[in-house]
């Protein structure tokens, strides 16, 4: 699971496979997703920050050491959470524009269902990891000599830290490759408590398996040789979380 800072947990997909009309919607009113969904990821991070500055417990109950919100990992709850606030915010532009009621009721409900997400998340404890190593930047990619057919080919790297643990992959980067040349895959900007790193490459954009059995040196590079490696596993969404931070009983906002 990716960490909850490294971008919008929700996507598009998920708005329009919790609304179908959605698109439509959108695109008549000028309304852009993208936006949304990151000012409902901003809007909800101010949320959880609030939560984590909150006042430990009494003296003789158990706490973990006090959490960063870089340590959040996003659930399945919270993605909920932050799919059905961005379509809130969707449907409420989208009235304060049109005064329709139809498009009032359905800000409405998409509010309560906010709501009800948010509560079955903090109910859970807000999921954390000790190490939080993030997202990967997309892999830089160069052409070099070698011995390779060429071709279109596709990488996407993750970075590992102390423990073993390995971020969410990168999106992924693409390039052409002559005959008689190979791809060298290079990632970029390291978060500080990088170890290494894991390639996952191939020949097609949803065919990418990991290339590298172990982590290679932070500032190595990896030439990719079509045909090597074709099975494994695919590109990681991230860490899992360690343990949960248990939230007093929270109620409903209206």
């Amino acid at each position: 699971m990716a960490l909850f800072v490294d971008g919008p947990a929700s996507t598009i997909d998920d708005l329009t496979d919790r609304d179908s009309g959605l698109l439509e919607v959108a695109q008549q009113n000028g309304v852009n997703l993208s936006t949304k969904l990151r000012l409902a990821m901003e809007e909800i991070r101010t949320d959880l920050e609030l939560w984590l500055m909150k006042p430990r417990p009494t003296i003789g109950e158990i706490w973990s050491p006090t959490l960063k919100i870089e340590q959040i990992v996003v659930t399945p709850e919270l993605r909920r959470w932050e799919t059905m606030y961005t379509l809130a915010l969707v449907y409420r532009d989208v009235y304060f524009t049109q005064v329709v009621d139809r498009f009032e009721a359905k800000w409405q409900g998409y509010v309560e269902l906010a709501n009800v997400a948010r509560e079955s998340f903090l109910a859970q404890g807000l999921p954390a990891v000790n190490d939080p190593i993030h997202r990967a930047a997309e892999p830089a990619l160069v052409s070099v000599a070698g011995t390779g057919t060429g071709g279109t080919f596709y990488a996407s790297v993750a970075w590992v830290n102390a423990a073993g643990q390995q971020g969410a992959a990168s999106e992924v980067s693409s390039m052409t490759v002559a005959d008689g040349n190979v791809m060298v895959v290079a990632a970029v900007n390291p978060p500080s408590n990088a170890t290494g790193f894991l390639v996952y490459a191939g020949t097609a954009l949803n065919a990418l398996v990991l290339q590298t059995s172990v982590a290679l040196p932070v500032s190595s590079t990896y030439e990719y040789i079509p045909g090597q490696i074709t099975s494994g596993p695919g590109p990681g969404r991230g860490q899992k979380p360690e343990f949960f931070r248990p939230t007093p009983r929270t109620i409903l906002r209206g």
